[in-house]
């Protein structure tokens, strides 16, 4: 009986890993967007490592729990030899991770406000300028704008105030573009690609069209 208990045992614990690892999981994706918590988004980075973990504490509790059934050896095969390459093939085609960080800089008389600007993809590169507001706990992000294009791309951010951001195109108009920032640390608009599509969208990232 107490082979049996210590079997159930580490079959629950098993399996309770593997839930909170799917619920950091969710949480990371449902913060991504607009105002997302800085403090979740190795989840949304690491999600392919995060959904692996996932399917060998699944396929464990299987082998520990189903020891004296035929499906035993069925179940954890699929896991493991289907599911984890699944997974992977999946997320690889789903997300990108060639991305860096170009600049950031501090907003003037806000400590806990600055201005990130990031660069996606070495060929027909894409830049975002993202505010980031809040401690180090409660720290979230709101993307400002996006543009693409080498030459006439975003070329330079700066802070105009505090509340007021500056976004600077290449080529040979120089166009530039201001976004107001709220309190909250929300952009009043977000542009996209030079064309302002959205005005006050404050609950979620902008899609281009």
């Amino acid at each position: 009986m107490s082979f049996i208990r210590e079997r159930r045992r580490s079959v629950f614990l098993l399996l309770t890993l593997a839930f909170l690892l799917i619920t950091t999981a969710l949480a990371g994706a449902a913060t991504g967007g607009q105002g997302g918590l800085m403090l979740l988004s190795w989840t949304r980075e690491q999600v392919l490592l995060l959904a692996g973990v996932i399917l060998i504490l699944l396929a464990a509790a299987v082998l520990r729990g189903l020891a004296k059934s035929p499906l035993r050896t069925a179940l954890a095969t699929l896991l493991l030899f289907l599911g984890v390459p699944s997974t992977w093939i999946g997320g690889t085609l789903l997300l990108d991770h060639d991305e860096w960080e170009v600049k950031t800089q501090a907003a003037p008389d806000r400590g806990d406000r600055r201005l990130v600007m990031v660069q996606y993809h070495d060929f027909d590169p894409e830049r975002c300028l993202y505010v980031h507001q809040g401690g180090l706990l409660g720290e979230r992000r709101w993307k400002v704008g996006c543009f693409m294009g080498e030459e006439d791309g975003l070329r330079d951010t700066m802070w105009v105030s505090s509340d007021r951001v500056r976004m600077t195109l290449g080529g040979t108009t120089q166009e530039s573009y201001e976004v107001t920032i709220l309190p909250s640390g929300q952009p009043e608009n977000v542009l996209l690609y030079g064309s302002l599509i959205c005005p006050g969208d404050l609950r979620g990232e902008c899609q281009s069209p």
